[in-house]
This record gives C-alpha cells, sequence and structure tokens, in this order.
C-alpha cells in the first residue's frame, strides 16, 4: 500500500483518539501492508519525528493541558495519557518539559502546547521541493563485509544523537583494516542492523564494515555480514553532514518511494562509500542505499 496524506491523517487522528492505550507498531505496519522499517521511515518522513516519540509528545502534551486546564489529580492525569505509574509520568515530563508536573501546574509556564499536525494533500506535493533526486537501479552482486559493531539507540524509538557512538567503531575498523586478507580498497559500508528485524528495539546494531572480495577467517573482535544478490536503488548524498543524510532518507521514503513504481524489498538500508582516500575530504560522497522491488 502506499500512504497518501488521507492515511496519515487518519492514523494521527487514530493515536490522539486512543493515547491513553498501547500502540503497537507491528500492528500500524501491518495494518499498511508494510514492514516496521519501511513504516517507521515513512512515518518520521512525513511527521519528523519517530512513531515512539510522536506518541510521547502527544501524550505529554495532553497531560500538560490537563494540567494546566483541569482539577484532576496528577495521577489521574497520569493514567489519563497512558503512563502506568506517578513515577514514570514525572520522569518523562520532566524530562520533555524540563520540569515536574506539580511545579508546571503551579508555574504555568507560558509556552507553546503543539496541536496535532494537519497534513493536506499539497504538503505531499512540496516534500520534494528543493529535491531533484532521480536515485540509480542496478542489479548488485553478492558482497561481504567485515567490520566492526556498536549498540545504537534506534532511530525509530528515540531521536538522540549517536554520532559520538559511531566515532569508536570507525575509527578502530581504519586501524585494523589491514588485517584484512581481502579487502577492497576504498570501499566502505554503515548499516544498522536489528536483532528482530522489525526496529523496534530500544537499540539495534550499527556497523562499521570494510569490503572484502570473499569471505575469510574473521579477525578478533570483528564480524562478518554478507549481502544478497538484489536489486537496489542509489541516491547520491554529501557524506559530510549528517543533516544531508537524513534530508535524502525523508526524500525517499516521504516522496521518492510512494510516487515510484518501485516497493521496499527485505533488508537492510545502507551507506556505501566508495574509491575512499580519505574521510576527512569535506567533499566526501556516499551512496545512500535500499532493496527495491518493481510493483508493476
Amino acid at each position: 500500500m502506499r500512504i497518501n496524506h488521507r492515511h496519515i491523517s487518519n492514523l494521527i487522528d487514530r493515536i490522539e483518539n486512543n493515547l491513553a492505550e498501547e500502540i503497537n507498531v507491528l500492528n500500524l505496519a501491518d495494518s499498511f501492508n508494510m514492514s516496521p522499517w519501511h513504516f517507521q521511515r515513512t512515518f518520521k518522513s512525513l511527521i519528523g519525528d519517530t512513531v515512539g516519540g510522536y506518541i510521547r509528545g502527544r501524550r505529554l502534551t495532553r497531560a500538560a493541558q490537563l494540567l494546566l486546564n483541569t482539577d484532576r489529580s496528577i495521577i489521574e492525569v497520569a493514567f489519563r495519557v497512558g503512563f502506568a505509574s506517578h513515577e514514570a509520568f514525572t520522569r518523562s515530563f520532566k524530562t520533555y518539559f524540563s520540569q515536574s508536573p506539580k511545579n508546571f501546574r503551579k508555574d504555568r509556564p507560558n509556552i507553546y502546547l503543539k496541536e496535532k499536525p494537519r497534513l493536506s494533500p499539497e504538503l505531499f506535493e512540496h516534500l520534494a521541493e528543493g529535491m531533484d533526486q532521480s536515485p540509480i537501479i542496478a542489479e548488485l552482486p553478492p558482497r561481504y563485509l567485515l567490520g566492526f559493531k556498536a549498540d545504537i539507540p534506534s532511530p525509530f524509538v528515540s531521536n538522540e544523537d549517536y554520532c559520538d557512538i559511531l566515532y569508536e567503531p570507525w575509527t578502530t575498523l581504519l586501524r585494523r583494516q589491514n588485517e584484512l586478507q581481502h579487502r577492497i580498497e576504498g570501499e566502505y559500508y554503515g548499516l544498522m542492523d536489528s536483532p528482530s528485524g522489525n526496529f523496534t528495539e530500544e537499540t539495534v546494531n550499527y556497523i562499521a564494515a570494510a569490503a572484502i572480495h570473499s569471505p575469510e577467517p574473521v579477525p578478533q573482535g570483528m564480524v562478518l555480514y554478507s549481502f544478497p544478490k538484489q536489486t537496489v536503488a542509489m541516491f547520491d548524498v554529501f557524506a559530510g553532514t549528517e543533516n544531508n543524510l537524513s534530508k535524502t532518507i525523508d526524500f525517499i521514503y516521504g516522496y521518492w518511494l510512494p510516487n515510484s513504481a518501485y516497493t521496499r524489498d527485505q533488508g537492510n538500508d545502507y551507506e556505501w562509500f566508495q574509491q575512499v582516500k580519505n574521510f576527512e575530504d569535506p567533499n566526501l560522497q556516499s551512496k545512500y542505499v535500499l532493496p527495491i522491488l518493481n510493483s508493476k
């Protein structure tokens, strides 16, 4: 199913009307006949937040409104917006609004409480404004990688910055890459891998890897990863800033894929670096790659 503005608007209404209930990402994805990965990518590209982050924000915003406009007790407000305990609610509220629910009600700070997003067909039409990206469609052969794995916050559960976490696996890889017997000079991959395959965990695996011609003994501390033969879409990215990569992903899932002749296939998306001589090159480029199927 291709998501349009009506689908997302209906989904937002569904979330808004059921904030106190547990909302299952797997069920939401299934209702659109999409994988959890694809669904969460699409949702984030259109709404600007992860599913979990959006629901948490809407619950806390509703709680703030209730604290300011009603005399309900704090624990009653917590239950009304889906929190199971006073402690969990207070902790989340303080993180989001920088003060406890009790002090928030007493101080009545002059803050803007965001309303739910209002989506229109016009917004969808303008998602690709200023972006002229036509991917390369290609069938790639099986490939093998060796590299280092790190646990990072899932981008579909939180909006935490994980750049500092990625520094260690990449620097370790570059320092030890000469241990690889069949390394392809200058070719590297960065990808996320979900233990469950659904990308709904609090943390997922990030793999910083070098390409190798064929499988070989795995050096201590490294992991072996392989891609099957697959058809992919490849988008050029100026890899110097994380913001460029994020905008490219939003464009792919928010505009290109829903309006293309393709659907996303199984497997991981990844960033592919080729002919790299220096990762500190300000003109460094990469390709963002996703597996696809022709939907016609």
